[in-house]
């Protein structure tokens, strides 16, 4: 098993053996790389709803360095709850232009900072709510998912663990942001369409993270105690602090203070439990 080294009270390094008796998974970024489809359907919709209210979209409603600061806040681990902030902020400034609307990444990180939990509670704080967040995950899914006419952005989506779940080392879970017609995709993306439902927890089962019940749910129905989680966002990462048990560890880039960090899932496996997806 994989040592964690961290520094006691003197200053020695001092090592932590990790034992998990299951593994959870976040989905996106983690089992399934779809920054590419995700992103693109938050620009297409910020630009779209903003033309819309008869003002200028001149410039990309969303880009790479935005999504990192949305992503390493815990109140955005739901792609749709950041169209739904973005626009209400940008349209409460009362500006023509989206360039000028939208605050510049480093000016939205210090807006979030004071603020936690779901963004629901808290961005109408920030701004007077005008476009409804059950409506902008219908925009949203509509494109990602497809309407009949388009097959849906989920077609870009690629596997970043492409094994059959039943031949990893422990049992597995999943934990994700995902509703469940958007879990189908991902099941299909990954070709785990027999994983089973009762291990998968899901927003519209009532949990969102950030919220340890995801966890709590897999240690009480399945007798597990000692979780490994694979995440990549802060949302995760508070899932995790708030369950208080087990083992986290960070995927890609995105949470930079995570005391264990892996640029892939399969990287994280192969050090952590010595488990090589590509031999098996």
């Amino acid at each position: 098993m994989y040592e964690l080294y961290e520094l006691d009270e003197l200053g020695t390094p001092c090592a932590e053996e990790i034992s998990p008796d299951c593994i959870v998974f976040d989905v996106d970024g983690v089992l399934v790389e779809s920054r590419t489809s995700y992103q693109e359907v938050i620009r297409r919709v910020v630009e779209r709803e903003w033309e819309k209210t008869g003002r200028n979209a001149d410039k990309a409603g969303y880009s790479p360095e935005l999504n990192y600061v949305m992503k390493n806040h815990g109140s955005f681990n739901d792609d749709y709850d950041i169209i739904w902030a973005l626009l209400n902020i940008a349209f409460a400034s009362e500006r023509e232009k989206l360039s000028e609307a939208l605050p510049p990444p480093g000016e939205m990180r210090e807006m979030f900072a004071p603020y936690k939990g779901e963004c629901a509670a808290w961005i109408p704080k920030l701004a007077r709510i005008k476009f409804d967040i059950a409506a902008v995950r219908i925009w949203g899914q509509e494109i990602y998912a497809g309407d009949g006419d388009e097959p849906g952005l989920w077609t870009l989506d690629r596997p970043m663990l492409a094994v059959d779940w039943k031949r990893l080392p422990l049992p597995a879970c999943v934990y994700t942001g995902r509703d469940l017609k958007e879990w189908r995709l991902a099941q299909k993306t990954l070709s785990w369409r027999d994983f089973p439902d009762e291990r998968a927890v899901r927003v519209d089962m009532g949990i969102k993270k950030p919220s340890a019940k995801g966890l709590e749910y897999f240690c009480r129905k399945f007798g597990h105690e000692r979780p490994i989680y694979f995440g990549d966002t802060a949302g995760d990462k508070l899932s995790y602090e708030e369950f208080g048990r087990g083992w986290f560890a960070a995927i890609g880039d995105t949470i930079p203070d995570a005391g264990m960090r892996f640029p892939d899932v399969k990287t994280a496996l192969r050090t952590i439990l010595n488990w090589d997806a590509d031999v098996q």
